[in-house]
């Protein structure tokens, strides 16, 4: 039994830090196509004007959620923020409205 816990529990810490390696990749002025080849799809997409922000969302192990926003201005990353947040029945009830203020400028 304890076994199988051990083994669960390795298997939710590798799974959060997938999404945070995968984040890695991402560099600024990619593509959102190369960045869904990255990221795969992301849980949610908002938008404002030329702006657009993809939220990921992860379970990060006992009890907490890992959060990444990829941030494109005109189709490219600006910008990537991250957060960690508690879980509640799963990582989609710990996902907060996109935080416009958040989103990194970019230099013209």
């Amino acid at each position: 039994m304890r076994a199988i816990f051990l083994i669960c529990a390795a298997l939710v810490i590798c799974g959060c830090s997938s999404m945070v390696k995968r984040s890695l990749a991402v560099q600024q002025g990619m593509s959102r196509e190369r960045v869904l080849e990255v990221m795969g799809t992301p849980a949610g997409r908002s938008f404002r004007g030329d702006d657009e922000a993809w939220q990921y969302e992860q379970l990060a192990g006992f009890g907490q959620c890992a959060y990444v926003t990829i941030w494109f201005i005109r189709s490219h990353v600006v910008g990537i923020t991250e957060r960690r947040g508690a879980s509640v029945a799963g990582c989609g009830l710990g996902s907060h409205e996109v935080e416009w203020s958040q989103m990194p400028t970019q230099s013209q």
